[in-house]
């Protein structure tokens, strides 16, 4: 279903300015005793205000986006998201199954098998909430594949960087800092700097937090066994990606119980992105929250590189942080500058989430 357009919307204001228009012009002319005019004028007012109210509506709707499309509106659609396969990919070994990267060896006479090796699959979303199309890179682990834990919902970890997913297959490489951490579903997706992870207003707004937060996990719920409940989903990422892991995790603690910020800043992000409001401006500086708003229930990691500005936030992020929030700090020694930097330290960081997420008895 198409969103509500200016095709509708102009019409509506007309109609509303006709309203106007004619209580003016006819309003005497609808004067005089009798239940018949008191009908007259009593419909031209209520049509005015319905007018009116509906056009206020549309407009308010048109440049804050609460309602996407009208199946968002009337809950028609109750998955909110479309995804979308991709054409087949080679990996090492030479085509394999549509979205679908095996991993390991290959085996004679057969496939490699994910219940021993794991498995990337490559997805294309098409979010209806959002109206955004990206691309994620989504790393399952052999457990999943394995009868041991069959119908097991697992833990998800959502993985963000400014370039490409893959980038935390190639300079991270996630399947093996993964090994001998707690069994974990591994998100990459794509955040173009700050803005990529906010709801940015404006005539043509950028619903980046709205894709992160439901989009993306409507999707992956119809693909894979991934708990419900905010218990189970953390979010993690590096450099403007780090920066929006902490902000998700603070402002959405009912999807995200957990973030590691690494080599990510607290303060407000700079640039057009708030439609001229101070307020919200405020309220996208993290370092401002945790001094004049209640904290979310959620654990934050904040990571950074051993001297510097990152390290400086970091520390007095973890400073001010109070119950029930709990936040802690992590330097390393060396360049941060790049994701490959902190390949070492990667397992630890999903460690950390492998101790922190939990999947409720029942999911």
């Amino acid at each position: 279903m198409e969103p509500v357009s200016a095709a509708l919307i102009g019409p509506v204001c007309l109609l509303a300015l006709g309203g106007v228009v004619a209580a003016v012009v006819l309003w005497r002319r609808l004067a005089g005793p009798g239940a018949r005019a008191v009908l007259a004028r009593s419909g031209l007012l209520l049509a005015t205000q319905v007018a009116l109210t509906a056009s206020i509506v549309l407009l308010a709707n048109r440049y804050f986006v609460f309602y996407a499309t009208w199946n968002d509106l009337l809950g028609n659609d109750p998955a909110n998201v479309h995804v979308q396969h991709v054409q087949p990919q080679r990996a090492a070994g030479g085509l394999v199954d549509r979205t679908i990267t095996g991993l390991g060896p290959e085996r004679a006479g057969r496939d490699r098998d994910p219940a021993e090796d794991g498995r990337v699959d490559h997805l294309k979303i098409h979010g209806i909430r959002s109206g955004l199309e990206s691309d994620a890179d989504v790393y399952v682990p052999p457990q999943y594949f394995q009868h041991a834990y069959a119908g097991t919902h697992l833990p998800v970890v959502l993985l963000l960087g400014d370039g490409e997913p893959a980038g935390w297959l190639r300079d991270a490489r996630v399947p093996e800092a993964a090994r001998g951490v707690r069994p974990m579903l591994y998100v990459m997706a794509r955040v173009q700097g700050p803005a990529g992870c906010m709801d940015v207003p404006g005539r043509r707004p950028a619903l980046g937090e709205t894709y992160l937060t439901q989009d993306l996990p409507a999707a992956l719920a119809s693909l894979y066994r991934v708990p419900q409940a905010r218990t189970g989903w953390g979010v993690a990422g590096f450099g403007g990606g780090g920066q929006c892991a902490a902000r998700l995790a603070m402002l959405r603690s009912d999807r995200f119980s957990a973030a590691a910020s690494l080599n990510g800043r607290f303060d407000a992000p700079g640039g057009d992105l708030y439609g001229g409001s101070a307020r919200y401006r405020l309220g996208n500086d993290l370092l401002w929250r945790l001094q004049h708003l209640p904290p979310p229930p959620v654990s934050v990691l904040a990571a950074a590189g051993g001297s510097g500005p990152h390290a400086r936030q970091a520390e007095r992020f973890a400073a001010l942080a109070k119950p029930p929030m709990r936040a802690g700090t992590s330097f390393v020694d060396g360049p941060a500058a790049t994701l490959a930097a902190w390949r070492g330290h990667i397992p630890g960081v999903l460690a950390w989430f492998g101790d922190r997420l939990r999947v409720p008895p029942g999911e």
